[in-house]
């Protein structure tokens, strides 16, 4: 119990609860670890408990068929999972949920979730402010969807960056793959890989270990935005892996 009362500590909102209170509440909580590759939960699961990421990363995806997958999000450390149905009778996951390298979580029953919504305020708020930045990204990959590929791969690196604000750091805590980026913004594997790789000669990003580090962040806000696109589409020049 003691370690999970420390753990409930270390998450932003829970500072405000009493020592009583975080101890009444750890004795229902559990402290759960996964191995990388390992499934959460899956798509239309019935959603009895709320998951917090304690340390590691998730990708959030649905199926499209036996051997394609779209991922819609990668979530890390301090997001809640399974909060976006939890609300609605009987609900249940609307996607899977699988680690993308070891990771530890807090498992909340969720009827000692909903609790804490009503008696810490400032947990509910993040908890509202993590679904609207969710459902904010979905609006902003529709949006952009008809966009070239460059312009949607530097506009997921430069805003999985800016989620990292706090930590000063231009490398991406989430360590991902090619096929991840490419399954995250709909493209094709092999366009990303060129397209990541001309960047790479160029000195705008590198790859540590899976981790990717934004060298000039700068440029690719400017790709972001449709500038530098015909330098940055170099890699893509062939107009059937634009991916339109």
């Amino acid at each position: 119990m003691n370690e999970i009362v420390r753990r409930l500590k270390s998450l932003d909102g829970f500072n405000k609860a009493s020592e009583l209170e975080l101890k009444q509440w750890a004795s229902f909580i559990k402290c759960i670890r996964h191995s990388a590759r390992e499934v959460l939960y899956r798509k239309n699961d019935k959603i009895t408990e709320i998951f917090i990421v304690l340390c590691g990363s998730v990708r959030v995806y649905d199926s499209v068929s036996s051997s394609e997958k779209k991922i819609f999000n990668f979530l890390g450390r301090g997001e809640y999972l399974g909060i976006a149905m939890a609300g609605l009778p009987a609900p249940k996951h609307p996607a899977t949920v699988q680690c993308i390298e070891d990771s530890t979580f807090l498992s909340i029953p969720l009827s000692v979730y909903n609790d804490l919504l009503k008696k810490i305020p400032e947990v509910r708020d993040l908890v509202n402010r993590q679904i609207s930045e969710r459902f904010l990204e979905l609006q902003n990959d529709i949006c952009i969807s008809r966009q070239l590929t460059p312009t949607r791969v530097a506009d997921l690196l430069t805003r999985l960056l800016k989620k990292q604000e706090l930590l000063g750091s231009y490398r991406l805590q989430i360590p991902l793959t090619r096929t991840d980026i490419a399954e995250r913004i709909g493209a094709q594997s092999e366009t990303v890989i060129r397209i990541l790789s001309q960047w790479t000669k160029h000195g705008w990003i590198r790859t540590d270990d899976r981790h990717l580090e934004i060298l000039n962040p700068q440029i690719l806000e400017d790709i972001r935005h449709g500038k530098n696109i015909r330098r940055a589409s170099t890699a893509a020049s062939d107009p059937a892996e634009h991916d339109l």
